[in-house]
């Protein structure tokens, strides 16, 4: 049996995306995606405004934070092979295998629960050079259907068509970082493009500050800090997107927490950020956000 084709061979030079779990560039030559520009390299847009100020020259700057984003995947699929985890190449059939791997791809993209829509999780794997170091990192974000994904038929078992995805927290999340850092002071690196701790939590996307004892916790690179006051049993782990503070046991401790610096409780610019400690250990445990 022929072996499909070698454009769908899997490799760490590759750029990799997958749907919950399915790759949307099938190694059985059913579908895969056509181009390497477009929206899904684009940056998030800024949302917010400049404030106008009478008798004052331009407006007032404010800071502003990455809105909402839609990525579009262009995509083709045929009926060379059955497409998915049980899929074989070539098809004896192709207008079955054409009808089947474009149903497929339906389903996959039209997700639903009782409450509305769904969000799915959208992966990328991309290959570059992290601290010096050629490196696959795959990260991911949740997104829904944001498009009709009309098909451009050329003939009949081969179609081109766009998949629009939106993505209502603009940010990919990578792998679980984890940095502790004790009185003596240390570094917590943030090797995604974003901010981490302006998104939302969710199954992709965390971040939380554990403590040992009663302290503050600044990251005096963005400006801002924490601080646990004594009086509740530590361990106390401050959840930065969720905005809860707990000890061990779950029970609230948020009476004891204040901050100063930021509207966000902590946050982690990318690249290096030098964090200070004054009791204890301060465990940071983060999803790294990518553009």
């Amino acid at each position: 049996m022929p072996s499909p084709p070698s454009a769908f061979a899997y490799s760490a030079q590759q750029e990799l995306w997958a749907w919950n779990g399915t790759p949307l560039q099938d190694p059985n030559g059913a579908w895969n995606i056509s181009t390497m520009g477009g929206s899904r390299f684009a940056l998030p847009v800024l949302r917010g405004q400049n404030v106008a100020v009478p008798y004052r020259a331009g407006q007032s700057w404010r800071g502003k934070y990455p809105d909402s984003r839609t990525i579009t995947l262009t995509m083709w699929a045929d009926g060379q092979g059955f497409g998915g985890s049980g899929g074989s190449y070539p098809a004896s059939d192709q207008r079955l295998a054409w009808n089947s791997n474009v149903q497929q791809l339906r389903s996959l993209f039209f997700s639903r629960n009782a409450s509305g829509s769904a969000q799915g999780q959208l992966a990328r794997s991309w290959y570059f050079r992290v601290g010096g170091t050629p490196t696959l990192v795959t990260s991911t974000a949740l997104a829904e259907i944001a498009g009709s994904m009309d098909l451009t038929m050329n003939g009949r078992t081969s179609a081109a068509f766009s998949v629009d995805l939106l993505l209502a927290d603009p940010y990919f999340y990578g792998s679980l970082v984890t940095a502790a850092v004790t009185t003596s002071g240390g570094t917590v690196t943030n090797p995604g493009e974003g901010m981490a701790g302006e998104g939302w939590a969710s199954s992709v996307a965390s971040f939380t500050v554990t403590c040992t004892a009663a302290t503050t916790v600044a990251n005096t690179t963005a400006g801002c800090s924490f601080t646990l006051a004594a009086g509740p049993s530590y361990p106390v782990t401050v959840d930065i997107l969720n905005q809860t503070v707990t000890d061990s046991g779950g029970a609230n401790q948020v009476q004891a927490f204040s901050h100063t610096g930021s509207r966000l409780w902590m946050a982690l610019l990318s690249g290096a950020n030098s964090v200070t400690n004054s009791g204890g250990t301060a465990t940071f445990k983060f999803t790294p956000p990518y553009v």
